[in-house]
């Protein structure tokens, strides 16, 4: 298995063992073709990487789906891969199916019932990267609410890799497909997907948080944010359980360059956490069950932190 298909792989497992469902092709909006699941646009139809719907759609509002873009390339996704996923999302959205029989319909005021009787979905598209994004394309990211997804500084990444780099040396174009080495990968996928959850902040991104204690996934109402180097993912503490997430890089730019010292850079990583992360909806799955719960920072903690680092200034 190459490793695009072991990543896209690896992010569906993670998205279905927290909840999320895989979208069934009805043949006419979503269909099987000869590169795997397509979805219909207004220009063409488009493969989907990973297509799937949420645990739970969001009362008085067109039902969503979740379209993820995957990437393995070498280098950072740059400002055109993420352009395109806004012309994807734009091109999904605005498709519908129109044929004569309708217009002709549409010509008589006394017409009944709909020609074509189905669900619509509201789309939401992301990129996932497997070796980061560059700054104009996190920034056009944020401009257009796509969510972005990497997990390169997370601890299960290191064996990810080393599975997959395996395969990648010994693909050679006369080798036969070996159904072993897709067996390892998706026992590797299913055993660091029960240790996730995905959280989506007060600001609308998207964070998938890595367990790293514990035997089960949960969370308490509050919850506080650690932060030790720029190299390392970031820690959440709920209760006796911890978990690990990667920060958006613009969000760590944002204060980086406007810390002159380690106190001034503790300061401002406590106002990211109060501006950017002070509340999430947590989506995980407990005992088998999808849940879902509302989640808010320990302010009352984050407010004697930040009284004792400004003291020591």
């Amino acid at each position: 298995m190459k490793a695009g298909k072991a990543f896209e792989l690896l992010v569906k497992y993670i998205l279905m063992h927290i909840g999320f469902s895989e979208v069934v092709s009805d043949g006419l909006y979503v269909f099987n073709g000869t590169s795997g699941q397509m979805i219909q646009g207004l220009g063409d139809a488009h493969n989907a990487d990973v297509l799937l719907e949420p645990p739970v759609q969001t009362p008085f509002y067109t039902p969503t789906r979740l379209l993820i873009e995957c990437k393995d390339q070498f280098s950072a996704v740059g400002l055109n891969v993420v352009r395109s996923a806004l012309g994807l999302r734009e091109d999904i959205n605005h498709f519908d199916i129109v044929d004569v029989n309708e217009l002709r319909a549409r010509r008589s005021n006394r017409r009944r019932g709909i020609v074509h009787k189905h669900s619509r979905y509201m789309y939401q598209v992301a990129v996932a990267s497997m070796s980061g994004f560059t700054v104009p394309a996190q920034n056009f990211a944020i401009t257009h609410r796509i969510p972005l997804i990497e997990f390169d500084k997370m601890p299960f990444w290191s064996g990810f890799k080393e599975l997959i780099d395996g395969e990648q040396r010994y693909d050679l174009p006369w080798r036969k497909y070996d159904e072993a080495n897709e067996e390892a990968i998706k026992d590797f996928a299913d055993q660091t997907a029960e240790r996730f959850a995905v959280a989506i902040t007060n600001s609308g991104q998207m964070l998938f948080l890595y367990r790293t204690n514990g035997r089960n996934t949960e969370f308490e109402e509050k919850y506080m944010l650690y932060w030790d180097r720029k190299d390392e993912p970031w820690r959440l503490v709920s209760g006796n359980v911890q978990y690990r997430f990667q920060l958006p890089e613009y969000i760590l730019k944002q204060w980086l360059e406007n810390s002159s010292n380690d106190l001034d850079m503790k300061i401002n990583a406590i106002n990211c956490k109060t501006n950017y992360l002070s509340n999430m909806i947590v989506y995980y799955s407990e005992y088998g069950c999808p849940q879902i719960k509302m989640i808010s920072i320990d302010r009352s903690q984050l407010r004697e932190t930040l009284i004792r680092l400004k003291q020591n200034r």
